[in-house]
């Protein structure tokens, strides 16, 4: 009964004083990414830092719904951006950094979130805009077929580790001990961190 009680006692401290099963993902995903990117020998290794970090979701199926999204919203702000480099810097022969590059950049972010508004990828819209600032803005001298491809490369990273990480059924079995976790599916009219002992304060 003793060790019971202790038992008890410690579990309770774990739930009430956890961060959140999100959290540990975010920052198991983290690290997880970095390290790719280290053997990957990138320039701008927190790319797909920053991918996870915006992709990851309390559930599996939001997880994967928002990585949908921002995977087509990333491969649409790769060929967006390619093409704005080529046909203003190659054509028009503007300058990179330049004050009228820099206008233009924010003006074309408009139809870029409208198209995908257009096409009903809402939740991809952040990671979008991101991703087509990162590419028009650090391109520079470089050729920018290779740096949109690789700057591309590295948030598909980030959005499958996020996936992966929420998809773990170890992560999911502790998260859902500490009550912290719901596997199920999610309906619209629910909370985004489903509780599977209601009792318990919510974290997240």
């Amino acid at each position: 009964m003793q060790e019971n009680s202790v038992w008890q006692r410690f579990t309770s401290f774990l739930i009430s004083n956890s961060p959140g099963m999100r959290v540990i993902k975010t920052c198991l995903a983290i690290t997880i990414c970095l390290i790719i990117e280290y053997f990957r020998g990138t320039s701008m290794p927190y790319h797909s830092s920053i991918a996870a970090i915006v992709c990851m979701q309390p559930t599996l199926k939001s997880t994967f719904k928002t990585a949908v999204d921002r995977t087509i919203g990333t491969l649409i702000a790769g060929v967006y951006g390619f093409l704005f480099i080529t046909f203003f810097t190659q054509q028009l022969y503007l300058e990179f950094n330049s004050l009228s590059y820099f206008a233009l950049i924010g003006v074309m972010t408009l139809p870029l979130m409208m198209l995908m508004i257009a096409i009903k990828k809402q939740g991809g819209l952040a990671i979008t805009v991101v991703v087509f600032l990162i590419v028009v803005i650090n391109a520079g001298a470089t050729n920018p077929l290779n740096y949109t491809i690789e700057r591309v490369v590295g948030t598909l990273i980030g959005i499958g580790i996020a996936l992966f990480i929420n998809w773990l059924p170890i992560l999911n079995k502790i998260g859902k001990r500490f009550g912290q976790v719901d596997i199920s599916q999610v309906s619209p009219a629910s909370s985004n961190l489903e509780k599977a002992k209601p009792e318990l304060p919510e974290k997240c």
